[in-house]
């Protein structure tokens, strides 16, 4: 009967169902709505189960199809109706569902974002990742402080989870990756935008150092070590060239930044002294005359005190020598049971770090064997051993 109906009477025939439809809607309960519902989910669930991967496609392309030409022609009202109702959904559907569904639905979305971001063109990889910075833009400017702590303290216990079960293969990969991704965002950025960001990395590495404890401040510098260690160990000679050459320009530039300071301060300096008067030359030789003999008061009176003050806070005081201090009642620094993880060295308990091979910066070659016969002569192997060794010993003992 359908088969052999006009274009025309099935456009009438579906209208009139639609209306229908929507009137019995209308004027259902809802446990009325509820058993509907339950029952189209039976039937859809019993239909698809018995259709075949190519009836399956037909019905997902059909599906597509209808829904990209339906939100052509809805209204940014009906949009956001839409996406209103199904956050709504997903919440509750979400809320409801086991651990086991909810790996099942993550491994399930992994797998078709994978082959969907596979068959995209360049220019849809594109406008997706626009999207997805707006919408994060408008997401993180609504949100609260709690929120963001919430988000933050997600991501980075997300991130510890990720990077602890990557390989090598894939940290190097994501770190290469990293890199590119800054390189062509600071290749990008405006003036005031690279000043914005250095001045936040300085504010961000300020507050973190005072917050560290010793243990994280030995720790950090130690990965900041074994890091560099690594990137030299990988460089080429070309690329060991360029960074001495970069290094060697930045000590010039500072050097040559510094000069130029010093010669301003010295004219301006000149400039003043210039201008001022007898009376005020006078009062300015006196004020230094002044302030020499109190500094001289003052380093007179550390002499005299210098054994009544205790070394109480050790921490980086190694960088500053302070006079008013006794070091010698703290000349006990422990056993020698201590070995350096870098150069195994043996070292005392209470040394300080870095002082047998600066964290792996000082690497001295191993000897080889003395030639022959210097060796048995050494080691009382040869006829002339006895002989050769007293000798040593007594032009050793000359230089006492």
């Amino acid at each position: 009967m359908r088969s052999q109906e006009s274009a025309e009477k099935r456009t009438y025939r579906l209208n009139s169902m639609r209306v229908s439809a929507s009137i019995s809607r209308a004027n259902e309960s809802s446990p009325e709505r509820e058993m509907r519902l339950a029952a189209n989910r039976a039937r859809r669930a019993t239909s698809r189960a018995s259709q075949s991967s190519s009836q399956r496609e037909l019905r997902l392309t059909i599906d597509r199809e209808q829904h990209v030409l339906s939100r052509e022609a809805e209204t940014v009202s009906q949009r956001e109706l839409r996406l209103t109702a199904d956050r709504e959904r997903h919440t509750l559907s979400r809320e409801s569902e086991t651990y086991t569904e909810r790996e099942l639905r993550l491994t399930a979305d992994r797998k078709r974002h994978t082959l969907s971001r596979e068959s995209e063109t360049y220019t849809e990889k594109e406008l997706r990742l626009t999207a997805d910075r707006e919408r994060h833009v408008l997401f993180r400017e609504s949100e609260t402080f709690t929120e963001r702590e919430l988000r933050l303290i997600a991501d980075r216990e997300r991130h510890v989870l990720s990077r602890e079960s990557e390989t090598y293969t894939e940290r190097e990969l994501r770190l290469t990756a990293d890199r590119k991704r800054y390189t062509l965002s600071r290749e990008s950025e405006t003036y005031t935008e690279q000043e914005i960001r250095l001045t936040a990395d300085r504010e961000r590495h300020i507050l973190f150092p005072e917050s560290e404890t010793f243990t994280q401040y030995e720790d950090r510098l130690t990965n900041v070590r074994m890091h560099y260690i690594i990137i030299r160990s990988l460089e080429d000679e070309h690329e060991h060239e360029q960074r001495l050459e970069l290094g060697r320009d930045y000590y010039n530039s500072l050097r040559q930044e510094q000069l130029i300071s010093l010669s301003n301060e010295g004219l301006k300096i000149e400039n003043i002294r210039s201008l001022e008067t007898d009376e005020q030359r006078e009062a300015r030789l006196t004020a230094d005359r002044f302030r020499h003999s109190l500094n001289d008061l003052d380093v007179h009176i550390e002499d005299q005190s210098s054994d009544s003050v205790a070394w109480s806070d050790k921490y980086k005081s190694g960088f500053a020598c302070n006079l008013t201090i006794d070091y010698r009642s703290s000349s006990v620094i422990g056993d020698m049971n201590v070995v350096c993880s870098f150069c195994n060295a043996t070292k005392w308990s209470k040394e300080s770090a870095g002082f047998c091979c600066s964290g792996s910066k000082i690497n001295l070659p191993s000897f080889g064997d003395p030639p022959e016969p210097l060796k048995s002569l050494l080691l009382g192997e040869h006829v002339q051993s006895k002989q050769f060794l007293d000798n040593i010993r007594t032009y050793n003992s000359s230089f006492k």
